[in-house]
């Protein structure tokens, strides 16, 4: 085995990659894998600190590791490898071009002798495409492997929160209160939405978080009820305008989701309302949320209080879903409070979530947002934002 090959600048020490690594063997044994190739962004800088901007859909970039052996091979194009000895915790790495996907990895296991068993492949992720992910698997058969399910076991492992993780995760949660509060006293009539988005990003920089996954939205003006997942635009904000703004701030890739609403100029009455009768939900979940429960439970007390004092015409979405290291386009996790992701979960200490209310009136064109990011100890669900729930005055 060659020598571990550690970069400067890991955002995490050594053995906490290391105890990654571990856990995600232990996993790997309880499912059945042998060999597991990670090939999800989030996932491969769990296991080695390497992010980029960019993951090419051409190629397989990825990570293996054995359930027997304290390696981790790299695989990444020749033109990144600089990059990756430099920002990568590996034990080996292998570098190909373009068309060349199928041999390297299958050549590479194989001469490690760990086509001779079983071999887990991540598909869902959002790079490579599935007919690069098809190649890899019809050439570790040609090796000789028995290609199997390989997703959610990272995942798994990395949904509860280490002592080292939380702390990212509350330096993350001040910093988005901060610039939600500093935007608080610049949003004014006359500004478009992409300005209002690019100001938050600006505060959230000088608050000192990174880039997120998704730059903030921003939902005004008489289509707002519609456009909750729309790109900010060049619609201005009016005077009495309700907009809801959601935000992510992130330390190290770990997001802390955040959103609130702003009334500009006189508060719009059923907006008040609503929002002050939704503001308990969080408190239900909270109070509901037992350790090793399933979260559905707690969730749909939640949901429960609000459809019990709003129509449910005016409620978009009651819920959540998993949080932590995420890339472009998106930080939403794979398991979600109602339990109806793509894996099953129970309350755990660790385990980061938002929690939305997303309400709106389609006659008077608003959307009302409260999203809040939880965190769950061993005392319990704890909100790690201190803004109000409630319409707060822009300005």
């Amino acid at each position: 085995m060659a020598s571990a090959r550690i970069p400067d600048g890991l955002p995490f020490a050594v053995e906490e990659y290391r105890d990654r690594a571990t856990r995600v063997r232990a996993a790997m044994s309880a499912r059945g894998v042998d060999v597991l190739y990670v090939t999800s962004p989030p996932n491969i800088l769990y296991l080695t600190g390497y992010e980029a901007i960019w993951y090419p859909w051409r190629l397989p970039v990825g990570v293996a590791l054995h359930r027997s052996s304290p390696e981790l091979v790299f695989f990444d194009w020749t033109r990144h490898a600089g990059y990756v000895r430099r920002s990568a915790l590996h034990d080996d790495a292998v570098f190909f071009e373009y068309g060349a996907t199928r041999a390297p990895i299958a050549s590479a296991l194989a001469g490690r002798g760990w086509t001779e068993g079983t071999v887990g492949v991540e598909r869902f992720s959002l790079t490579p495409a599935a007919p690069i992910v098809d190649d890899v698997a019809a050439g570790l058969r040609a090796a000789g492997a028995e290609v199997i399910d390989g997703d959610w076991i990272v995942d798994g492992v990395r949904l509860l929160k280490s002592p080292a993780e939380v702390e990212r995760i509350r330096r993350a949660a001040t910093m988005a209160d901060e610039a939600l509060l500093a935007l608080q006293r610049e949003i004014r009539p006359g500004l478009t939405q992409l300005e209002i988005s690019s100001l938050a990003s600006l505060l959230l920089a000088r608050a000192g978080s990174e880039i997120a996954a998704s730059q903030p939205l921003v939902s005004s003006g008489p289509h707002a009820w519609a456009d909750t997942h729309a790109f900010p635009s060049s619609v201005r904000i009016a005077d009495d305008d309700t907009v809801s703004i959601d935000v992510c701030a992130v330390v190290d890739r770990y997001h802390v989701n955040l959103s609130r609403t702003y009334s500009v100029g006189r508060p719009n009455a059923l907006a008040t309302t609503m929002l002050e009768q939704a503001d308990a939900s969080l408190a239900v979940l909270k109070a509901s949320a037992r350790l090793g429960d399933d979260p559905a439970i707690a969730c749909a007390a939640a949901e429960a209080h609000i459809r019990e004092q709003i129509a449910g015409e005016r409620i978009w979405w009651i819920g959540g879903y998993s949080l932590g290291l995420s890339f472009p386009p998106s930080w939403v996790g794979h398991t979600y409070h109602a339990n109806d992701g793509l894996d099953r979960w129970s309350w755990a200490p660790g385990y980061l979530s938002n929690f939305e209310n997303v309400l709106h009136d389609e006659e008077q064109g608003f959307a009302a947002i409260t999203i809040d990011s939880v965190l769950m100890t061993d005392a319990g669900l704890e909100s790690l934002s201190s803004i109000p729930r409630t319409l707060l005055p822009a300005g």
